[in-house]
């Protein structure tokens, strides 16, 4: 399902971006979509639960390969944010040692083979009239 007000489709477009960046592993895109003041969140377990830009796009470098079938989007948008609320499948798996405070390659691979999440993401206009990413959390996997 896509509930994407027209008001909405600048952050959904960089929604698109960073997703089909991902799995084009153009880890570059990145820089582009999420905002200079990034936070990730997420249970403690992976690196303590927060992780700021660089961090972030830094993990993220390691996927070996991912695949990400959206398969519900909703948008809400109040002046200059949107609100987003996504359930997704993914598959990710991973090279290298992921940080401080993560789960092993082997262990995060797995954990990442075909979860299904519930996240939320903050998108801000910015000044430059571009849509971006300044705030991303994990609720949780679904059963």
């Amino acid at each position: 399902m896509r509930d994407v007000p027209e008001d909405c489709e600048g952050a959904y477009a960089q929604l698109y971006r960073w997703t089909n960046g991902l799995m084009a592993k153009d880890f570059d895109v990145l820089e582009d979509v999420l905002a200079q003041d990034f936070q990730f969140t997420v249970e403690p377990r992976f690196a303590g639960g927060r992780m700021n830009k660089a961090e972030f796009i830094e993990m993220d470098r390691k996927i070996e390969s991912c695949t990400i079938k959206l398969l519900d989007v909703t948008m809400r948008r109040r002046q200059s944010m949107v609100t987003s609320l996504i359930f997704a499948e993914v598959h990710e798996t991973f090279s290298g040692d992921l940080g401080p405070g993560m789960p092993s390659q082997e262990e995060m691979s797995a954990e990442m083979k075909g979860a299904r999440m519930g996240y939320g993401s903050g998108w801000r206009l910015d000044a430059d009239g571009q849509w971006r990413c300044f705030s991303h959390h994990i609720f949780g996997f679904l059963t």
